[in-house]
């Protein structure tokens, strides 16, 4: 099983103060400039450790979003690592609006990274498309037309024309070309069931995350379905992960210390309130009737209130936190009922600092990695 750290660069100083959309008056320059540093420091040394991957996300306008460009992160991180993938998921396509700079930018950062990115294409939130004023009934489509658009853009040999529903060129020849052929991986961050027929009808990888785990296996059970009925082609384990919020200390009554609080804050207080109308707006246009008819039950995302306890997001499988033999067993456990060859660590998360998640990777690395190998 491949294992991948997944840092999304979360502002961990006093989430609880800050709104939606995230004010600049809030926002401590120095505070940043140790939060990039720490980071770095984190993804540097999960590299030299032997994880496989190393994930970044794009985020706007929340405290969620203080690296909103993940290629300027990755294009950092693959001039300061050597081994683990360079893994983006990644780039909102909707509101990059053009497709043919997102493929120039993806392919310069195989080159610096000497082949070693991975591509997330996913469509973002609905905050995501409220912050760039994208019309979200239109986003599915742009999604899928930019996915094709770059993996063409990377892929043809000679100049061709691009006259498309919602993009339009003249010309598109990109340099630099990926070193990867015939393309760098790509893969989807999906759980609706239209996205999930997209990934599978284009033989791309499936990532999924924030839903208990009797529901991600639903997830997967319908894409290997799709596959397989419809697309003729039959995933792999490698061909499918999950991403849990991951922390490993001495003991399990040592983690729960540790990391309750900064659990709790995140389960129960993640990207801030929303103030904006239009921003519930953009959230009700994401989905359809069928996007989680698949589901046996009614879809479950990030919990709240009293899902959010600290018993109740480790009992769904949200968070996996303990000693090194817990931590342990419990992804083993996730891994064979999911059947996922992929598992994305999420580290840190909700008001944990970049120091107290190093002390977890560097436990992590040491005790729960050989097992999972």
């Amino acid at each position: 099983m491949q294992v991948w750290l997944f840092d999304i660069m979360m502002w961990p100083y006093r989430q609880w103060e800050i709104p939606y959309p995230f004010p600049g008056r809030l926002y401590d320059r120095e505070l940043g400039t140790q939060l990039y540093d720490g980071h770095l420091a984190l993804m540097k040394r999960a590299d030299e450790l032997g994880y496989d991957g190393i994930c970044m996300a794009e985020h706007h306008y929340a405290f969620n979003g203080t690296a909103p460009s993940p290629n300027l992160m990755a294009a950092a991180l693959a001039t300061h690592t050597s081994n683990a993938k360079i893994v983006l998921l990644g780039n909102c396509l909707p509101i990059h609006g053009h497709p043919v700079r997102l493929a120039e930018e993806l392919a310069m950062i195989d080159v610096l990274s000497h082949g070693r990115l991975v591509s997330g294409f996913l469509r973002g939130t609905s905050k995501e498309t409220h912050a760039y004023s994208v019309d979200n009934s239109k986003a599915r489509g742009m999604w899928e037309e930019s996915w094709e658009l770059i993996v063409k853009a990377w892929t043809e040999d000679e100049p061709f024309e691009w006259h498309g529903e919602h993009y339009d060129y003249e010309s598109i020849s990109i340099i630099p070309r990926p070193i990867q052929q015939p393309h760098p991986p790509v893969v989807a961050a999906a759980n609706s069931a239209e996205s999930i027929e997209w990934a599978a009808n284009h033989h791309a990888g499936l990532l999924t995350s924030f839903s208990p785990t009797e529901q991600i296996k639903e997830t997967f059970a319908y894409y290997r379905k799709y596959a397989q009925e419809q697309c003729g082609w039959t995933p792999k384990p490698e061909d499918t992960g999950v991403s849990r919020q991951v922390y490993v200390s001495h003991s399990d009554a040592q983690a729960r210390e540790e990391v309750e609080a900064h659990a709790t804050q995140f389960y129960g207080g993640i990207g801030g309130s929303v103030h904006d109308a239009k921003a519930v707006e953009y959230q009700r246009l994401r989905v359809s009737e069928r996007s989680y008819a698949y589901k046996s039950g009614p879809h479950r995302a990030m919990p709240m209130g009293d899902d959010a306890k600290y018993e109740q997001v480790m009992r769904d499988g949200y968070l996996i936190a303990g000693s090194p033999d817990t931590v342990t067993r419990l992804i083993k456990e996730q891994e064979k009922e999911l059947g996922v060859g992929r598992f994305l660590t999420y580290l840190p998360f909700g008001t944990m600092e970049p120091p107290q998640a190093m002390r977890s990777l560097e436990l992590f690395a040491k005790e729960v990695l050989p097992n999972l190998r």
